[in-house]
């Protein structure tokens, strides 16, 4: 075999094992959640709140702040990897019109990767027990439920596959979440009093809608400083990125309501906070670009350069096998007749 032959041969063979390794290793690699993730999504809305200040001074009439222009921001970073689990902190803070803080909630969850479900969070890690997706999709969601777990109740629900839209020129799988049950967030239950006097309560049921006030028998039997629990309903909708798992909008509409003991359980006695938000167009549009671009990353890696590699390899392939049939033809076409036996000698 030709050294030409033997260098195309062995070129081809380096192209292969290219090839292999982008789709089995490379892609992989690439195809998880990155450990440099640092993202915020930015949502716009109003909020109802109680208002602590006034309640405190005795100004009952002015007891809730109604219509607060909000914003909210949700930070998710990771803060830590361990093969294809990561450690990921996710913080929320509500800020009204100029700026001023509202409120704050901070996680801690340990994902998969790829999946971005519930794994064993890594010794050390401070991470919370959960069930199911917390901050984002699968990177290859599809059109089904999923399991999701809701912070603010710390139950798990499903999430409700429930159409499919274009959001800025990208496929999106929308998905429904809807969630009640007792306040768990520790950060949101510490905001909100413990107890408070029943004069207060029944000022701040007056201040009402007529549908919403407790009945009047059952504020008359409270005691005079009245212990509180609280309750949440949370309603979300994601659009999901059909092809990278991307969230590119949402909506979250939340309200957490003041409780009291009757004498069947729980009563609800008045809204303390509520929020309606939803991703800012400016951020959609950021999202959908983001999502454009990882989407041709990915496919380079998956398909383009191991195929690309391919055929240049069965090209090297068929190139050394025309020069050494080439070589092999020259070598027999040009070869010399063998030489005539010298005639006898004469005496």
């Amino acid at each position: 075999m030709r050294r030409s032959t033997w260098v195309l041969s062995g070129s081809a063979a380096v192209l292969v094992a290219a090839s292999v390794v982008t789709r089995l290793v490379v892609y992989p690699s690439v195809h998880q959640l990155p450990d440099d993730t640092d993202t915020t999504f930015e949502y716009t809305g109003s909020a109802t709140l109680l208002n602590a200040a006034a309640i405190e001074s005795g100004d009952l009439a002015n007891a809730f702040l109604r219509d607060v222009p909000i914003s909210l921001d949700r930070h998710v970073k990771v803060v830590e990897t361990d093969g294809s689990t990561a450690v990921v902190t996710d913080d929320v803070t509500v800020a009204g019109e100029d700026g001023t803080e509202l409120s704050t909630t901070s996680h801690r969850w340990a994902v998969d990767r790829k999946d971005l479900v519930n794994v064993e969070a890594p010794e050390g890690s401070e991470a919370e027990e959960h069930q199911g997706l917390v901050i984002s999709w699968p990177l290859d969601p599809e059109e089904k439920d999923y399991t999701f777990w809701d912070p603010t109740t710390a139950t798990e629900v499903p999430a409700v596959y429930d159409r499919t839209e274009d959001v800025e020129g990208r496929t999106a799988y929308v998905y429904t979440m809807d969630a009640a049950g007792p306040l768990a967030d520790p950060a949101m239950t510490e905001r909100f009093p413990a107890a408070l006097p029943k004069d207060v309560l029944a000022g701040i049921a007056q201040t009402l809608p007529a549908e919403q006030q407790p009945p009047p028998e059952l504020l008359g039997q409270l005691p005079d400083e009245v212990p509180l629990t609280y309750a949440a309903s949370v309603s979300r909708v994601a659009w999901v990125d059909s092809e990278t798992g991307a969230v590119l909008n949402g909506s979250l509409d939340q309200a957490v309501v003041a409780q009291i003991q009757g004498p069947e359980g729980p009563v609800d006695l008045a809204p303390v906070n509520a929020l309606a938000v939803e991703g800012t167009e400016e951020g959609t549009k950021e999202r959908a670009d983001d999502a454009d671009s990882n989407s041709q990353m990915l496919w380079l890696v998956r398909m383009a350069i191991p195929l690309g590699l391919g055929i240049v390899a069965a090209l090297l392939v068929v190139l050394a096998v025309w020069r050494e049939l080439s070589g092999r033809g020259r070598d027999a076409g040009g070869q010399e007749p063998p030489a005539a036996d010298p005639p006898p000698a004469t005496a």
